[in-house]
C-alpha cells in the first residue's frame, strides 16, 4: 500500500491534484481532510482553530490505520499542509507493506496568492499563504518529489506525480 500526502501551501492546487491522482491510481481511496470535521462541530465541541486540525489529523490516522487492516486499497490519497511533526506521524504507518510518499506542490507565491481555478482567496487566506511561505511548507525536506506547478495545468502535474510513482515501483 501507498499512502500519498499531497502537500503545500493554501492554493497549491492540493485538493485537486489529490482528486485526479486517486481516479488515475488503480484501488485508491481519497480522503478530504477539511470533511473529517466539520466547522459546526469543531464549533459545538469548543475546538480552537489549532486543535480542529490536530482533531482532523487524529481522524485521518484513524481512518488510515482501519483501511490498512481492511486492506481494500492499494492507494490512500489524501491533500495535507505538512509539518514536521506531522511529517513523523505518517512515516509511522510504514512497514514491510506499507509507503508513505509526500509530494509538495510549490507554485510561485506570486501565483499562489492568486484566484487559482474557481477559488477566490480572502484576505486572510492570502496572508496565510504568504505565512506558510515563510514557514517552509513549499519546500519541506523531507518531500519525496517537488514540483512547482506554478504554470502547469493540472494534467501536467498528475503527469508528473504518475511518472515519479512508476519510477518508485521499478
Amino acid at each position: 500500500m501507498q499512502i500519498i500526502n499531497i502537500n503545500g501551501p493554501i492554493n497549491s492546487g492540493k485538493t485537486t491534484i489529490s482528486k485526479l491522482l486517486a481516479q488515475e491510481l488503480n484501488k485508491a481511496l481519497f480522503i478530504e481532510v477539511d470533511d473529517l470535521l466539520s466547522d459546526e462541530e469543531q464549533e459545538k465541541l469548543g475546538l480552537t482553530m489549532e486543535q480542529g486540525w490536530k482533531e482532523r489529523t487524529d481522524r485521518l490516522a484513524q481512518l488510515i490505520a482501519k483501511e490498512k487492516l481492511l486492506a481494500r486499497y492499494q492507494h490512500i490519497v489524501f491533500a495535507y499542509p505538512i509539518a514536521d511533526n506531522t511529517y513523523q506521524e505518517w512515516k509511522n504507518f510504514e512497514d514491510k507493506n506499507t509507503k508513505f510518499i509526500n509530494i509538495t506542490l510549490a507554485p510561485s507565491l506570486e501565483v499562489c496568492v492568486q484566484n487559482r481555478g474557481k477559488r477566490v482567496l480572502s484576505e486572510a487566506e492570502i496572508k496565510r499563504i504568504e505565512e506558510m511561505y515563510q514557514e517552509g511548507y513549499h519546500t519541506r525536506p523531507y518531500a519525496d518529489l517537488i514540483i512547482d506547478n506554478s504554470y502547469q495545468t493540472p494534467k501536467e502535474t498528475l503527469n508528473e506525480i504518475t511518472v515519479f510513482l512508476k519510477k518508485g515501483r521499478r
